[in-house]
């Protein structure tokens, strides 16, 4: 992640640094962006570069940080839901927000897709997974918080499997997630 000078910033210049190596990034691949090449178009220094991170893969990390974050802002805030129905139609309207956004924003889909790992979601799986006991459509026998990561890892499994492709319409997207998770979720029948 940047060193703490960069925080330090204008935010506007944080902004163009970020923007200028998410675009190498999504262009070149990780292995192949340049980081010489990336700072000369953000107008920064070799030596300012280096105040700011530790070489390119810190600043890949703080470019696919900032594209999660990106992201996260697009799917938006999970909202606790009174009904199963209302439950799935704002899961499917998050999953349809996503999808514009990285249709809109090739760079974020292929920086994402780069960077594989999970991002902090800020919570955003674990209010899901609460609201969804809450109004009884997941099993409430399950440990909580292995329920939450097991959660966590099935829609970051979606996620790699939805960026590995071309993109996918929004609704196939969401109905592949909602199968899997009323599976993972649902008590098993004897």
């Amino acid at each position: 992640m940047p060193l703490p000078r960069f925080d330090r910033l204008p935010p506007e210049t944080r902004a163009a640094v970020l923007a200028a190596a998410r675009g190498h990034f999504a262009r070149d691949g990780k292995d192949a962006a340049s980081f010489n090449r990336i700072i000369a178009e953000a107008g920064i220094s070799k030596t300012s570069a280096y105040h700011y991170f530790d070489g390119k893969d810190d600043l890949f990390a703080a470019v696919a940080a900032d594209t999660a974050a990106r992201a996260l802002a697009a799917l938006g805030p999970w909202e606790d839901a009174d009904t199963e129905r209302r439950f799935w139609e704002q899961l499917t309207d998050g999953t349809a927000r996503l999808s514009a956004h990285l249709r809109d924003h090739p760079d974020d889909r292929a920086v994402l897709a780069a960077a594989g790992g999970a991002a902090d979601d800020g919570g955003w799986t674990a209010r899901l997974v609460e609201n969804g006991l809450r109004i009884g459509l997941i099993d409430p026998l399950a440990d909580r918080e292995l329920l939450t990561a097991a959660t966590r890892a099935l829609i970051d499994a979606a996620d790699a499997w939805a960026l590995a492709r071309p993109p996918l319409p929004a609704a196939r997207t969401a109905e592949t997630l909602r199968t899997l998770l009323t599976r993972l979720w649902t008590a098993p029948r004897p």
